[in-house]
Protein backbone atom coordinates (compact mmCIF):
# COMPACT_ATOMS: atom_id res chain seq x y z
CA UNK A 1 0.00 0.00 0.00
CA UNK A 2 1.73 3.64 -0.91
CA UNK A 3 2.43 5.39 2.05
CA UNK A 4 -0.30 8.44 2.40
CA UNK A 5 1.28 12.11 1.10
CA UNK A 6 2.10 14.01 4.23
CA UNK A 7 1.85 17.29 2.52
CA UNK A 8 -1.49 18.93 0.98
CA UNK A 9 -1.33 21.64 -1.59
CA UNK A 10 -5.20 23.17 -1.54
CA UNK A 11 -6.88 26.20 -2.50
CA UNK A 12 -7.86 27.94 0.71
CA UNK A 13 -11.54 30.15 0.41
CA UNK A 14 -10.43 32.36 3.47
CA UNK A 15 -6.82 33.04 2.11
CA UNK A 16 -8.36 33.45 -1.51
CA UNK A 17 -5.30 31.35 -2.46
CA UNK A 18 -3.85 27.99 -2.43
CA UNK A 19 -1.96 26.89 1.07
CA UNK A 20 0.28 24.00 1.36
CA UNK A 21 -0.44 21.96 5.16
CA UNK A 22 1.93 20.14 6.77
CA UNK A 23 0.62 18.37 10.20
CA UNK A 24 -0.94 21.78 12.12
CA UNK A 25 1.30 24.30 9.69
CA UNK A 26 0.01 25.92 6.27
CA UNK A 27 1.76 28.57 4.56
CA UNK A 28 0.55 30.80 1.19
CA UNK A 29 1.68 29.37 -2.24
CA UNK A 30 2.16 31.28 -5.41
CA UNK A 31 2.97 30.72 -9.19
CA UNK A 32 6.17 32.74 -8.36
CA UNK A 33 9.30 30.69 -6.78
CA UNK A 34 7.13 30.06 -3.96
CA UNK A 35 5.68 27.21 -5.96
CA UNK A 36 8.26 26.00 -7.39
CA UNK A 37 10.76 26.38 -4.32
CA UNK A 38 8.50 24.02 -1.95
CA UNK A 39 8.16 21.57 -5.26
CA UNK A 40 11.87 21.03 -5.12
CA UNK A 41 11.58 19.66 -1.30
CA UNK A 42 8.35 17.79 -1.86
CA UNK A 43 8.33 14.05 -3.05
CA UNK A 44 4.86 13.51 -2.61
CA UNK A 45 1.48 16.08 -1.89
CA UNK A 46 -2.43 15.71 -2.36
CA UNK A 47 -3.56 18.47 -4.47
CA UNK A 48 -7.45 20.00 -4.25
CA UNK A 49 -8.43 22.57 -6.52
CA UNK A 50 -10.76 25.67 -6.13
CA UNK A 51 -13.41 23.67 -7.75
CA UNK A 52 -13.10 20.45 -5.52
CA UNK A 53 -10.78 17.99 -8.19
CA UNK A 54 -8.25 16.14 -6.29
CA UNK A 55 -5.61 13.86 -7.26
CA UNK A 56 -2.15 12.83 -5.65
CA UNK A 57 1.21 14.06 -7.11
CA UNK A 58 4.41 11.99 -6.72
CA UNK A 59 7.91 13.24 -7.85
CA UNK A 60 8.87 9.86 -9.56
CA UNK A 61 13.09 9.95 -9.96
CA UNK A 62 14.56 8.58 -13.35
CA UNK A 63 18.05 6.68 -13.32
CA UNK A 64 19.55 9.17 -15.44
CA UNK A 65 18.43 13.27 -14.43
CA UNK A 66 15.90 14.62 -11.74
CA UNK A 67 12.77 13.71 -10.90
CA UNK A 68 9.70 13.99 -13.04
CA UNK A 69 6.20 14.68 -11.50
CA UNK A 70 3.08 12.16 -12.18
CA UNK A 71 -0.46 12.65 -11.00
CA UNK A 72 -2.86 9.68 -9.76
CA UNK A 73 -6.47 9.77 -9.49
CA UNK A 74 -8.57 6.47 -8.50
CA UNK A 75 -11.35 7.09 -10.54
CA UNK A 76 -14.26 3.74 -10.75
CA UNK A 77 -11.70 1.72 -8.95
CA UNK A 78 -9.21 2.10 -11.51
CA UNK A 79 -6.08 4.24 -11.47
CA UNK A 80 -5.48 6.83 -13.50
CA UNK A 81 -1.46 8.34 -13.96
CA UNK A 82 -0.53 10.99 -16.05
CA UNK A 83 2.75 12.27 -16.40
CA UNK A 84 3.65 16.07 -15.84
CA UNK A 85 7.28 16.60 -15.91
CA UNK A 86 9.72 18.41 -14.48
CA UNK A 87 9.59 20.81 -11.45
CA UNK A 88 10.04 24.14 -13.69
CA UNK A 89 7.67 23.03 -16.00
CA UNK A 90 4.64 22.75 -13.51
CA UNK A 91 1.93 26.08 -12.66
CA UNK A 92 -1.08 26.14 -10.78
CA UNK A 93 -3.38 26.28 -13.35
CA UNK A 94 -1.54 23.06 -14.74
CA UNK A 95 -2.44 21.43 -11.61
CA UNK A 96 -6.09 22.40 -11.95
CA UNK A 97 -6.61 21.21 -15.26
CA UNK A 98 -4.48 18.19 -14.55
CA UNK A 99 -7.03 17.50 -11.38
CA UNK A 100 -9.94 17.52 -13.65
CA UNK A 101 -8.95 15.54 -16.68
CA UNK A 102 -8.19 12.58 -14.31
CA UNK A 103 -11.93 12.68 -13.30
CA UNK A 104 -13.43 14.09 -16.81
CA UNK A 105 -11.03 13.98 -19.78
CA UNK A 106 -13.93 15.66 -21.78
CA UNK A 107 -14.19 18.73 -19.06
CA UNK A 108 -10.66 20.32 -19.67
CA UNK A 109 -10.41 23.38 -21.53
CA UNK A 110 -9.67 22.61 -25.13
CA UNK A 111 -7.04 25.00 -26.77
CA UNK A 112 -9.16 27.99 -28.41
CA UNK A 113 -9.41 26.76 -32.44
CA UNK A 114 -6.49 28.36 -35.00
CA UNK A 115 -8.01 31.51 -35.94
CA UNK A 116 -9.58 31.54 -39.56
CA UNK A 117 -7.31 32.72 -42.45
CA UNK A 118 -8.58 35.81 -43.95
CA UNK A 119 -10.98 35.33 -47.01
CA UNK A 120 -8.70 35.17 -49.90
CA UNK A 121 -9.30 37.83 -52.12
CA UNK A 122 -10.07 37.88 -55.81
CA UNK A 123 -8.11 38.84 -58.49
CA UNK A 124 -8.82 42.32 -59.15
CA UNK A 125 -6.92 43.05 -62.42
CA UNK A 126 -7.97 42.05 -65.67
CA UNK A 127 -5.88 38.71 -67.19
CA UNK A 128 -2.92 39.47 -69.64
CA UNK A 129 -3.18 38.71 -72.97
CA UNK A 130 0.30 39.14 -74.34
CA UNK A 131 -0.34 42.41 -76.26
CA UNK A 132 0.36 46.04 -75.74
CA UNK A 133 -3.27 46.96 -75.02
CA UNK A 134 -3.83 44.58 -72.59
CA UNK A 135 -0.30 45.25 -70.41
CA UNK A 136 -1.35 49.06 -70.66
CA UNK A 137 -4.71 48.47 -69.85
CA UNK A 138 -3.33 46.50 -66.86
CA UNK A 139 -0.81 49.61 -66.03
CA UNK A 140 -3.52 51.88 -66.55
CA UNK A 141 -1.69 54.24 -69.25
CA UNK A 142 -2.56 54.91 -72.53
CA UNK A 143 0.40 55.50 -74.66
CA UNK A 144 4.04 53.86 -74.24
CA UNK A 145 6.14 55.41 -71.28
CA UNK A 146 9.21 56.40 -70.47
CA UNK A 147 11.44 54.16 -68.66
CA UNK A 148 11.33 56.03 -65.79
CA UNK A 149 7.50 56.24 -65.37
CA UNK A 150 7.16 52.50 -66.27
CA UNK A 151 9.46 51.84 -63.17
CA UNK A 152 8.04 54.21 -61.17
CA UNK A 153 4.54 52.66 -62.19
CA UNK A 154 5.62 48.92 -61.55
CA UNK A 155 6.71 49.81 -58.07
CA UNK A 156 3.32 51.27 -57.31
CA UNK A 157 1.68 48.55 -58.56
CA UNK A 158 4.08 45.87 -56.52
CA UNK A 159 2.97 48.00 -53.32
CA UNK A 160 -0.62 47.64 -54.20
CA UNK A 161 -0.67 43.96 -55.29
CA UNK A 162 2.21 42.59 -53.53
CA UNK A 163 0.75 39.12 -51.13
CA UNK A 164 2.83 40.04 -48.20
CA UNK A 165 1.41 43.78 -48.39
CA UNK A 166 -2.29 42.13 -48.28
CA UNK A 167 -2.56 41.87 -52.57
CA UNK A 168 -3.32 38.85 -54.40
CA UNK A 169 -0.62 36.67 -56.32
CA UNK A 170 -2.37 36.52 -59.07
CA UNK A 171 -2.16 40.49 -59.60
CA UNK A 172 1.20 40.41 -58.62
CA UNK A 173 1.93 37.45 -61.54
CA UNK A 174 -0.24 39.67 -63.95
CA UNK A 175 1.43 43.16 -62.81
CA UNK A 176 4.98 41.08 -63.62
CA UNK A 177 4.31 40.11 -66.82
CA UNK A 178 2.84 43.07 -68.06
CA UNK A 179 6.35 44.75 -66.90
CA UNK A 180 8.13 42.31 -68.86
CA UNK A 181 6.57 42.86 -72.14
CA UNK A 182 5.92 46.00 -72.06
CA UNK A 183 9.93 47.13 -71.13
CA UNK A 184 10.36 45.90 -74.66
CA UNK A 185 8.49 48.68 -76.13
CA UNK A 186 9.92 51.63 -73.33
CA UNK A 187 12.81 53.73 -74.57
Amino acid sequence: MPKEAEYTLAWSSDAQGYEVTHGLSSFPVDDTTSLQFWLDRADTFHYRSPLGYTCTLRKETKQRGGGYWYAYKRVNGKVKKKYLGETRKLTLAILEDVARFLVDPVAVSKPPPAPKPPPQRKATLPSFTKSLDSALRIYGLTAIPTKRDLIHRYRDLSKQHHPDMGGVHEDMVTVNLAYDYLKHFVK
